[in-house]
């Protein structure tokens, strides 16, 4: 039998907000100021695809919009 892993990846702890490293580049793209379809386009994913890493990233990052995690994307990367 085998067993399912439990916890975060390594890759999520390494980001500073618990980002996935799909997250982390989804994020990136909206601190560039892309739309879903334009960020859909660039991963080679759905627009729903990008809408709910949108969704997921909000919620993580504790703001209310994408302006904010953008503003907050900066914000880390330059740290």
């Amino acid at each position: 039998m085998r067993t399912i892993p439990r916890g975060p990846q390594a890759a999520t702890r390494a980001h500073p907000a618990g980002l996935t490293s799909r997250q982390a580049d989804v994020l990136d793209l909206l601190a560039e100021g892309l739309t879903n379809a334009e960020i859909a386009e660039r991963l080679v994913v759905s627009v729903r695809t990008v809408d709910h890493h949108v969704s997921t990233i909000l919620g993580n990052l504790g703001v209310p919009s994408r302006r904010h995690a953008s503003r907050l994307a900066r914000t880390l990367a330059s740290a």
